[in-house]
């Protein structure tokens, strides 16, 4: 059975997909799946993919299964990554789901079929706490939350929260894997303070490697490819990596 793992957090900015895609390609060792559940196709865009050029994604996928209960299997292989793209259409989900009974499990429901296919599933979310994140906590067994090293990102990490408690109502199986400082300069007075004050919140064992500030991220994801390819020997490509083994030691 695939481990499904999610990246959420309502503030925007906070490294979700950057953490997301790139993960996915250290673990494309075993068989991964990536998800981009966002209108806004960052995932997508991030893997090289023009999302104005997606005709078949995560949208249109959903929108067959609940009408026909069957769906076009069209992912798309980029990396050695299988992705499932999204495009523009899927902001209009939320509200085709408004009267559908089962509507905050209908991407759990859909990926049932990927289980058996991968080791791991990845799944990129919007930056709120609508219908979308939703469903994509009750299709996960991990929760990550991206943090940026600044204190602002501590409100919206705390509303996270609070949506993971409840969401935890009915997905018991939702683990609270940990949080990933993002975008850390450890000179700083300020990153060395949201550092502290994380591991002071959650302890030391939920705060992950954090993510250091790094051009040659910046520059991987203007060209699409995956910074452990682009620049292996990059921090940022090694933060990943340690990242990458951190999660595998969690969830054994």
């Amino acid at each position: 059975m695939a481990k499904v793992i999610v990246f959420a957090n309502r503030k925007g900015g906070s490294g979700k997909t950057t953490l997301a895609f790139n993960l996915s390609h250290v673990f494309k060792s075993q068989k991964t799946l990536l998800i981009d559940f966002d209108s806004q196709a960052h995932s997508t865009v991030y893997a090289g993919i023009n999302p104005f050029d997606v005709k078949y994604g995560i949208y249109e996928m959903i929108v067959d299964y609940i009408n026909t209960g069957k769906y076009k299997d069209e992912k798309i292989n980029i990396h050695n990554i299988d992705i499932i793209p999204s495009n523009q259409n899927l902001s209009a989900l939320e509200i085709e789901l408004a009267s559908y009974e089962e509507r905050n499990f209908v991407l759990k429901d859909l990926i049932i079929d990927f289980h058996n296919e991968y080791d791991y599933i990845f799944i990129d979310t919007p930056p709120s706490l609508g219908l979308l994140t939703i469903n994509a906590l009750n299709a996960s067994d991990y929760l990550l939350i991206p943090v940026k090293s600044d204190f602002l990102s501590l409100v919206g990490l705390s509303q996270m929260m609070e949506i993971y408690y409840k969401v935890n109502v009915e997905n018991p199986n939702l683990k609270f894997l940990g949080v990933i400082p993002t975008m850390v300069d450890k000179r700083t007075k300020i990153s060395k303070e949201i550092i502290g004050e994380l591991k002071k919140i959650f302890g030391d064992k939920k705060v992950l490697t954090p993510l250091r500030n790094d051009v040659k991220l910046i520059e991987s994801s203007s060209h699409g490819i995956p910074i452990t390819k682009y620049a292996p020997k990059s921090r940022a490509s090694l933060d990943i990596k340690k990242i990458a083994k951190e999660i595998q030691e969690l969830i054994k």
